[in-house]
């Protein structure tokens, strides 16, 4: 419960919850277990609302339940593995791994609270387009973060850009190559 409090505080206060992060005693293993795989199996449960709350057909459900999982699954991994190249190479900054596995699996929780958020409100009302657009708070979220991840003033913008991007594009590269896979889903 403390780590949802987290992510509310990151959208709310982000400089000084990143600050804050560091200094929680909370081990890499035990924040992927018990926070962050929940949250990714909470947010594919959600893909079963359409199954009870509309017209979808459980196999359907069930594709999208995977697609939702798998896509923040392997972005998980898939960013802390070019989060560190990044970091290294082109930033110039030696991180500690646990950094970047707490600093991806912050932001991408958020991105999964968003997701949830797009995904619940969808299913029982009509909402603009403008909603889709959701995600790109965490834009906000990675330039407060730059005194945590060690960031150069000369390289902020582009750490903020990239990573932004990065961390947009990778989930949802993943779920348009299992679209790709699974015809009919969408």
């Amino acid at each position: 419960m403390d780590e949802l409090k987290h992510l509310f505080l990151l959208l709310v206060f982000p400089e000084k919850t990143w600050q804050k992060t560091d200094k929680a005693p909370c081990a890499t293993q035990v924040f992927l277990n018990q926070f962050l795989y929940p949250l990714m199996g909470g947010a594919a449960v959600v893909c079963f609302l359409g199954y009870f709350f509309h017209d979808i057909s459980l196999s359907r459900a069930l594709q999208q339940a995977i697609i939702e999982f798998v896509k923040f699954f392997g972005g998980f991994y898939a960013l802390v593995y070019v989060m560190k190249a990044l970091s290294t190479h082109l930033l110039e900054v030696v991180q500690p791994e646990s950094r970047i596995k707490r600093f991806v699996g912050y932001n991408l929780g958020l991105y999964m609270l968003f997701d949830i958020c797009i995904l619940v409100v969808r299913y029982f009302c009509e909402v603009p387009a403008i909603v889709d657009f959701l995600p790109l708070l965490l834009a906000y979220v990675i330039w407060n973060s730059q005194k945590y991840m060690e960031i150069p003033e000369q390289k902020s913008i582009l750490y903020v850009v990239t990573t932004t991007v990065l961390f947009l594009a990778i989930p949802m590269a993943i779920q348009k190559l299992l679209y790709f896979f699974m015809p009919g889903v969408m």
